[in-house]
């Protein structure tokens, strides 16, 4: 008796419900049918997509095609009908910054055009430079030694060796029924590998030294490769220096094209002299 005096509740839960567990919502097949026809026929998506990454392009928090693209999106709104579409100030965020112009070249022992990118929010050349390359690796501060009073007037080749992997493998495949049921899981927070601030300070507290370093040296320049690499070629390059007003990089920075990096690594490998000339003009 017990036992089914707590079923009660339970089977008058399921009755309640049972009603709309049986009851199906209606199609409109019609609002269905104009919607596809909207999306395969009329469908903007292309048109909007190329007037944000074809005619205003990439866009830096704070940078001038930031607010070109602030600005183009509100009118797009304002041209599909809605009413008070505007802008909302927010932040404080810091400073703007933008690439107007990069160009590099080796000049000896080969003249080849070199594919670089300027970091964000470093300066520029300030006109055209050129300038040998070193070769220089730095872990920690204590590697700061090895260099001391040998870079004034050099274009620094910063970091380890660049690892361009062979694609063996398919670059796009189709997701298997077990690949789309492992997406539907749910993932407990608690066994992602938690976020270490504190690393993530120290590294960037590290690299704010090291910049220090290079511009008490007086480098010309630093030029690293992307860290991330891909089989399309693609360049990935992150930011320099700081947005933050009164943290100024002095020292121009670069990212080049990881096969570029690689060959005058092997030239300075042999003890062979690599000159390049720089010239990159950046505003913040």
């Amino acid at each position: 008796m017990k036992t089914s005096a707590r079923l009660v509740p339970f089977l008058a839960i399921l009755l309640l419900f049972a009603p709309a567990l049986q009851a199906q919502e209606k199609v409109d097949l019609e609002a269905m049918s104009r919607i596809r026809y909207e999306g395969f026929r009329n469908s903007k998506v292309m048109e909007l997509a190329s007037g944000l990454m074809d005619s205003i392009g990439e866009r830096l928090t704070g940078s001038p095609n930031m607010k070109r693209a602030n600005e183009w999106t509100r009118d797009q709104f304002t041209a599909m009908g809605l009413s008070n579409a505007h802008l909302e100030a927010w932040g404080p965020f810091g400073r703007g910054w933008a690439n107007q112009y990069v160009n590099a070249r080796m000049t000896s022992p080969d003249i080849a055009p070199l594919i670089v990118y300027a970091k964000a929010w470093t300066p520029g050349t300030n006109g055209v430079v050129t300038g040998k390359c070193i070769r220089v690796m730095i872990e920690d501060k204590r590697d700061f030694d090895k260099y001391r009073g040998k870079l004034a007037g050099m274009i620094v080749m910063f970091g380890p060796n660049s690892e361009l992997k062979p694609i063996t493998e398919a670059p796009f495949n189709r997701l298997t029924d077990d690949d789309l049921a492992k997406i539907g899981e749910y993932e407990i927070p608690s066994e992602h590998p938690p976020f270490r601030a504190a690393e993530f300070q120290r590294r960037r507290q590290f690299m704010n030294e090291v910049n220090q370093f290079f511009a008490e040296e007086k480098v010309l320049a630093v030029i690293d490769h992307p860290r991330q690499t891909s089989g399309g070629g693609t360049v990935f390059v992150q930011s320099g220096g700081s947005y933050k007003i009164g943290e100024t990089a002095t020292v121009p920075q670069l990212t080049m094209a990881s096969e570029h990096w690689a060959r005058i690594a092997r030239l300075l490998q042999q003890r062979k002299d690599v000159t390049l000339e720089l010239n990159v003009a950046n505003t913040f």
